[in-house]
């Protein structure tokens, strides 16, 4: 019962905060994720084998810099970066207001 009426309540939010903020910062990482996640071969087909290697927006952004020099590439590059950034920007913005909660609740 104390698990119930006093942990739960007050610790939910707070494990809410924190995989939100986890999340947050795992979309905006580039190098870990270039070093950790390798590249598909030319020609290679998506599994779902943990085996294999894939390619997120951030790797796909890092390994793929020396095409820069051609415009419509360096285009969907930087598109594909704003989205990522988007992304983080909204993630951890919800995670914020999260947080605001949870230390309005806690008092």
């Amino acid at each position: 019962e104390m698990i119930r009426t006093a942990v739960l309540p007050f610790g939910k939010p707070g494990v809410i905060s924190a995989a939100m903020l986890a999340l947050g910062r795992a979309l905006g990482e580039t190098i870990a994720v270039t070093f950790l996640v390798s590249a598909l071969p030319d020609g290679a087909r998506w599994t779902w084998s943990l085996f294999n290697g894939g390619e997120t927006f951030a790797s796909k952004i890092a390994n793929n810099a020396s095409e820069f020099s051609n415009p419509s590439k360096t285009g969907a590059y930087i598109a594909a970066g704003l989205v990522l950034f988007v992304l983080t920007f909204v993630v951890n913005s919800i995670a914020r207001i999260v947080i605001e909660r949870r230390k309005a609740f806690s008092e």
